[in-house]
Parts: C-alpha cells; sequence; structure tokens
C-alpha cells in the first residue's frame, strides 16, 4: 500500500427501512432508516422526525424533503434532505453517539455521507429526475416511489 493511504475496510451491504411518507411542517418528507444490522433505534427516528420540522424552511413550495436515521459502526448519523428548487438538494447532516441516540450535533462542514447513505440519495436523485424532470411533473409518484432493499 502507498504511503499515506487509508485501509480498505470491510464493506457490505445495508438494508433499508422505508418508514413511510410524513408531513413535516409543510414538507411530505420519505423517512428512512439504513443500520450496520437491524433498524435505527426507535428515539433515533422519533429525534430525525423532530430535527426535520426544525431545519426543514417553513415553506416546501410544492417541493419534498427525505430523511436518513442511520445507526452506523462509529455513531449514529442524521441527514436531513430537501429539493431547494427543481434541480437543487440541500443537506442538514448530523451525528450523535450509539448509546446517546438524542445527543445530537452538526457534522463538520463540508461532510456529505458516507458510501450507504449516498446511496440512498442517488436513489432519490434519480426518482426526481424520473418524476419531476421528465414530462409531466408528479410529485405524488416520487413520493410513491419504493426505494432498493438495500444499498451498497
Amino acid at each position: 500500500m502507498h504511503p499515506g493511504r487509508m485501509q480498505p475496510t470491510s464493506h457490505s451491504p445495508r438494508p433499508v427501512t422505508h418508514y413511510g411518507v410524513e408531513m413535516l411542517g409543510t414538507w411530505p418528507t420519505k423517512l428512512y432508516g439504513l443500520a450496520v444490522e437491524g433498524e435505527p433505534d426507535p428515539v433515533l427516528l422519533h429525534a430525525a422526525r423532530m430535527f426535520a420540522e426544525a431545519t426543514l424552511p417553513a415553506d416546501s413550495q410544492g417541493r419534498a424533503a427525505f430523511v436518513i436515521a442511520h445507526r452506523a459502526r462509529p455513531a449514529n448519523f442524521l441527514l436531513i434532505y430537501w429539493w431547494s428548487s427543481d434541480v437543487d438538494l440541500s443537506l442538514a447532516y448530523f451525528r450523535s453517539p450509539l448509546d446517546q441516540p438524542t445527543a445530537i450535533t452538526p457534522m463538520p462542514a463540508f461532510a456529505t455521507g458516507c458510501v450507504w447513505e449516498l446511496a440512498l440519495a442517488e436513489n432519490e436523485r434519480v426518482a426526481w429526475v424520473r418524476h419531476l424532470l421528465t414530462g409531466e411533473p408528479d410529485l405524488e409518484a416520487y413520493l410513491n416511489e419504493a426505494p432498493p432493499g438495500e444499498v451498497r
């Protein structure tokens, strides 16, 4: 291995749990869970809903959001994404200790997500393009699009 390069880590698929679409403020929001094994702690999911409501702009202007609650190996992660325009996706990214899921703090500036979180965000990007930017815009079809069963 070249000096200064990272050591490879093990990589395996992670299951995606879809908790449905909920109205968080004015935002129709898809809520997802990722976990090394099982599902995220229900306390983390509750915190995800609360943080999303507090973070999302006041007016959705007919757009949508999606939230990922991820129980990973080093910590819990919470990603709040919203379509801030027809083509722009915004992100608020947080973390908490595994044993304190509500002790949520912001991630460092410029953090964008891990490979599993980004795979789920890519799925949402593809669905957004298919349902909102091609042909007749159909927000309901986007909201009803099922996620993959797992991400790699």
